[in-house]
């Protein structure tokens, strides 16, 4: 598959200077043969996401319009037909230089508005590199579809309100994040009966300390479910 790839040391560049309020052109270089990547899809995701942080409040909860955007630039990169053309494959995916590309042609004011710290910090590489998945925006927005399950429970990517931390530190940090059932039975719960800061941390460490003992990814969503219920049960009582 063809698809646009830019460099690390290109990505710097061009963001420096469009921090500093100057025009850069994108030099991308093509990889690959055969067919090329669907980029009309993107840039219709990419258009939706945008008027996303432009709505009415959108500032007062930036990761709750991150997960609802997640959804759409999931389905523009993994379609619910498997069979569509242009969707990037598993090696267009696992290279940097394709999501920084994306982040410059497409997503760039959504993702500078996300992270507005650090832009104005010279920290921009953080969450436009895509080396860190989890970081990077727009990596860990694909993530996030990615770890419930995809498309059919794109719900739970963005029903969570004042998220970042649960996404970071008890999903994408942790083994949990391999376990679809697993994530979904938390985020379902976190829904229903959230648990404050410190208690959810004490959650999350029991479920990563039985990763030693038992293989949570062979559980299913009844099974996820009733363990999530118990140990959540419990730090509600501490």
């Amino acid at each position: 598959m063809r698809y646009p790839t830019i460099a690390w040391s290109d990505c710097d560049e061009i963001a420096q200077k469009r921090i500093a309020g100057d025009d850069a052109p994108i030099d991308a270089r093509w990889v690959g043969e055969g067919e090329e990547v669907d980029l009309a899809r993107i840039a219709e995701a990419a258009t939706e996401i945008n008027a996303l942080r432009r709505e009415p409040g959108a500032d007062r909860d930036m990761d709750h319009v991150e997960g609802r955007a997640s959804t759409k630039l999931y389905a523009a990169l993994c379609p619910a037909d498997p069979h569509a053309s242009g969707v990037p494959d598993i090696s267009v995916l696992d290279d940097p230089g394709f999501w920084r590309y994306l982040a410059l042609r497409y997503f760039w004011d959504f993702i500078e508005w996300r992270q507005p710290k650090a832009f104005a910090n010279n920290n921009h590489m953080r969450f436009l590199d895509a080396r860190q998945s989890r970081d990077t925006v727009l990596t860990r927005m694909y993530l996030r579809v990615a770890a419930v399950g995809g498309l059919q429970h794109a719900d739970l990517a963005e029903v969570l309100t004042k998220s970042a931390d649960f996404w970071q530190s008890h999903v994408f940090q942790v083994r949990t994040a391999s376990s679809s059932p697993l994530v979904r039975a938390m985020t379902d719960q976190h829904t229903t009966d959230r648990l404050a800061r410190d208690p959810l941390r004490e959650f999350a460490k029991r479920v990563n300390g039985m990763w030693t003992n038992v293989l949570l990814n062979l559980y299913d969503d009844d099974e996820s479910a009733e363990l999530v219920v118990d140990l959540w049960r419990d730090d509600h009582d501490r």
